[in-house]
């Protein structure tokens, strides 16, 4: 196996927890309110993935008293959690600050290994880094951001810090802004009612420029975005289908603005990012789980 392939499938601790915090999303405080009603749900599962969810890069270790206001439940609720999970071995203690365990790894890995992604899209995110020496990723959509599924690195020295497990904001990424541009109505709508942070002062964030930016890209079928999530990075993004054409994904090659131009991009990877995307979107048909898992908005 490649450097590269293991690079981009080795998932870390912290970037992992996405799987957990889609889980606690979806269970989450105003979720379990309008779910009251259903019997069968179990509000003390919920209630964990909460408090796994609250953990995250910026927050690695909390106290209880932290972890109660970061997920927004009370002390009591939280220390119950906490028992329970340190007990499992996916929480361990260092004196009054509780950290994710590495066990916890193991539900984030079963998710990457019951949808095949390795065998869907890897490969090919390999063979375009070997060729143009950008860094290549997979993403899907959760609400208004993406998740990277899968990810090569470039082997140049530019600045990405991407991985698999990685969540950015939908609105400045090339690939966030092609699922976006083929979601739902519904959802662009709501997205468009967002408060969206401005990144740099290239960053779509009025509802005009992002109106305009999906007209666009639903034209192309491709979307450009240069300067948008950090200055001195450029990336092209083209969506991926299932065979009932409907856009699951978006697979992009990411380079440093200073080794080639917009135009140049475009004629150099458009038609190789788009063979890319089709044979994936084949690889679908073998591993329908996928696409059930990815189909949202």
């Amino acid at each position: 196996m490649s450097p590269a392939i293991l690079v981009a499938i080795s998932v870390s601790l912290c970037e992992n927890v996405f799987v957990y915090r889609k889980l606690s999303e979806i269970m989450s405080t105003k979720s379990i309110e309008s779910t009251l009603l259903n019997r069968d749900f179990v509000t003390a599962l919920a209630r964990g993935l909460d408090v796994i969810g609250a953990f995250g890069s910026l927050t690695p270790e909390m106290t209880l008293s932290e972890l109660a206001h970061v997920t927004g439940l009370n002390a009591a609720t939280v220390r119950r959690s906490l028992i329970t999970l340190e007990q499992l071995g996916f929480v361990r203690r260092n004196h009054r600050q509780f950290v994710l365990a590495p066990k916890v790894l193991t539900l984030g890995a079963s998710y990457f290994a019951s949808m095949n992604l390795k065998e869907v899209a890897q490969y090919h995110l390999v063979e375009l880094v070997e060729r143009f020496h950008d860094a290549s990723s997979l993403t899907v959509l959760d609400g208004f951001e993406v998740i990277y599924v899968a990810h090569v690195p470039s082997d140049q020295r530019v600045r990405h810090g991407r991985s698999a497990g990685s969540r950015l904001p939908a609105h400045a990424t090339s690939t966030g802004l092609v699922l976006m541009a083929n979601s739902s109505q519904e959802h662009r709508a709501q997205m468009l009612k967002q408060r969206l942070p401005q990144y740099t002062s290239q960053t779509p964030v009025t509802p005009i420029e992002l109106k305009n930016r999906f007209e666009q890209i639903l034209v192309d079928d491709y979307a450009i975005a240069r300067d948008t999530i950090e200055y001195g990075s450029m990336s092209l993004a083209v969506p991926v289908r299932d065979e009932d054409g409907r856009v699951i994904a978006a697979v992009n090659c990411t380079t440093a603005t200073a080794l080639t131009t917009p135009k140049k991009l475009l004629k150099t990877r458009l038609v190789p990012l788009q063979e890319t995307a089709r044979k994936i979107g084949l690889m679908l048909a073998r591993f329908p789980a996928l696409a059930h898992s990815v189909v949202a908005h």
